[in-house]
């Protein structure tokens, strides 16, 4: 999967993914742009990292002879970067969108740079490109110029296959190295693909995990024996005017809808010697669903239209518009990106934690109404063999433990700006980091939603609830798949790492998962 219907003027193949097309107004647009480029550079007229030094370096004059070497130089002198490697989605996504950035027309580019791209593109060729280094305000400057290189057949190339040196696949498919013109290597590497490229993946892993909190909200309140109220038009809709509570809510109402679940009605609860036999309410973590869940739900819908502007805009420098003016600006600056993944950790963070107080509902016998505490299975033990078995006590204490971890990931990224390369970059985005930090916590999150979802499966198969919702059934069915029902005290570690690994997997797989805007 790969990032699909963002822009209207390019063709992207899903699954196949054989060829990327670029329109004809778009071709004239960068064949328009890239002669007012040089028509500006015949003049003499200074134009900044073409006939100039980077950053600070700016008032040092280069000559037009000079430029190539100095595109091929910053090449060079930015591949500098530490840390794990980005997958193999993340690189992919982040070639597509710097070759939706470069070819608007605004970047002074050759068609011959985009054709190259392409060429990359259409053969699943992505630079092999380690996280860390970017600064996220003049781009993501040493991420992009792990592209940069393999484009000029230098560094490592990561396909489907594996990884291999640029220079050796290159001359396997009689692939030139390209050769950098003026301005070109600058503008692969000014920009913010690479974070952009890393908050995509995110928004979409965030985006499936809430939908699965919903999911496990409405299952605790089915095996808890919850009440509806909380999820009803008078509550969400009526006496609350909040729009993600709402949608929250009717979320949780129509799968419990499904399951045909209703809670006592309050003309038929009785009191006996002032105690009331059954809950009239729930504690927070379930009857406040939609208000905890709601704002998260509002806080993606931010972040994924921030996400779109940036997938859609131009964000390198300098740029030169229709009638060959040119200018300098900063649209490398990854403010949106590094707030929106801020927000998306935040959210996040409050999605751990909702799901570890769920779950501290549902196994403790003295909240979850009926059911064993730890939800051991005592039919087959006995009396005195009942005592040595724990259930899912230890995968409770698993999740408190990634919850306090996925908070302490919560802290936000962008505060921590500060002044970089002989000040001139004196405020910085750092989105490449938030997005980083971000995927970090994700993974956890992960993790945490595998254990939470083994103990609702088994809450449920304890109450002896059969699932006929279409979502919870294929749902609970991949847990079932991988995580039989615990009946002794067993090791599950292996249990939690195959089903994180097939929820990220159903997250890829989704229809939806690489599209920003459906509309679109």
């Amino acid at each position: 999967p790969i990032p699909l219907k963002i822009v209207m003027d390019y063709t992207f193949s899903r699954k196949s993914f054989k060829t990327i097309s670029v329109s004809h107004s778009l071709k004239s647009k960068i064949e328009n742009c890239y002669s007012h480029l040089i028509k500006i550079l015949d003049n003499k007229i200074p134009v900044y990292g073409v006939t100039t030094g980077f950053g600070d370096s700016c008032q040092k004059s280069v000559s037009l002879e000079e430029s190539k070497n100095l595109q091929e130089n910053l090449l060079s002198y930015l591949r500098c970067g530490t840390g794990r490697f980005l997958d193999y989605y993340t690189s992919k996504a982040t070639l597509l969108l710097r070759i939706i950035s470069l070819s608007k027309g605004h970047s002074g580019v050759s068609p011959e740079l985009i054709s190259h791209m392409i060429a990359f593109a259409d053969k699943g060729w992505f630079p092999l490109t380690p996280r860390e280094g970017s600064l996220g305000a003049s781009g993501d400057l040493i991420p992009l110029s792990y592209l940069g290189n393999i484009l000029r057949g230098d560094g490592e190339i990561i396909t489907k296959k594996g990884a291999f040196k640029a220079d050796t696949l290159l001359k396997e498919h009689s692939v030139k190295p390209y050769k950098f013109k003026p301005k070109e290597g600058l503008a692969v590497v000014n920009g913010t693909s690479s974070m952009t490229a890393y908050s995509l993946i995110n928004f979409n892993y965030g985006k499936f995990l809430l939908n699965i909190s919903h999911i496990c909200s409405a299952w605790l309140c089915i095996g808890i024996r919850g009440r509806v109220e909380a999820f009803g038009e008078l509550v969400n809709q009526k006496a609350k005017l909040q729009e993600g509570q709402f949608e929250s809510a009717k979320m949780i109402n129509s799968l419990l809808i499904e399951e045909s679940y209703t809670a006592v009605p309050f003309e038929d609860i009785r009191i006996k010697d002032h105690i009331i036999d059954y809950m009239i309410q729930d504690p927070y973590s379930l009857r406040c669903s939609p208000q905890i869940l709601g704002p998260i739900l509002e806080t993606f819908s931010l972040v994924e239209k921030w996400l779109e502007k940036e997938v859609n805009s131009v964000s390198d420098n300098p740029l030169i518009d229709e009638e060959g003016q040119l200018a300098t600006g900063g649209n490398f600056y990854g403010g949106h990106l590094s707030h929106g993944m801020d927000y998306l950790k935040i959210s996040l963070g409050h999605l751990a934690d909702h799901m570890d107080r769920q779950l501290s509902l549902l196994i403790n016998g003295k909240t979850n109404r009926g059911l064993p505490d730890n939800l051991v299975y005592k039919k087959e033990l006995g009396e005195n063999e009942r005592h040595t078995h724990h259930g899912l006590k230890g995968l409770h204490q698993c999740v408190s433990a990634l919850a306090s971890e996925v908070m302490a990931l919560t802290i936000p990224n962008g505060i921590f700006s500060r002044s970089s390369e002989s000040h001139n970059q004196d405020k910085i985005s750092l989105g490449m980091s938030a997005a980083s930090q971000c995927s970090d916590l994700i993974d956890k999150l992960f993790s945490l939603t595998s254990c939470y979802l083994i103990c609702l499966t088994q809450g449920l198969d304890l109450r002896g609830i059969n699932l006929k919702g279409k979502t919870s059934t294929k749902l609970y069915q991949t847990v079932r798949n991988i995580v039989p029902f615990v009946k002794r005290d067993a090791p599950l570690d292996h249990n939690i790492m195959s089903l994180k690994k097939e929820l990220i997997h159903l997250a890829i797989q989704s229809d939806d998962f690489f599209i920003i805007n459906k509309n679109k």
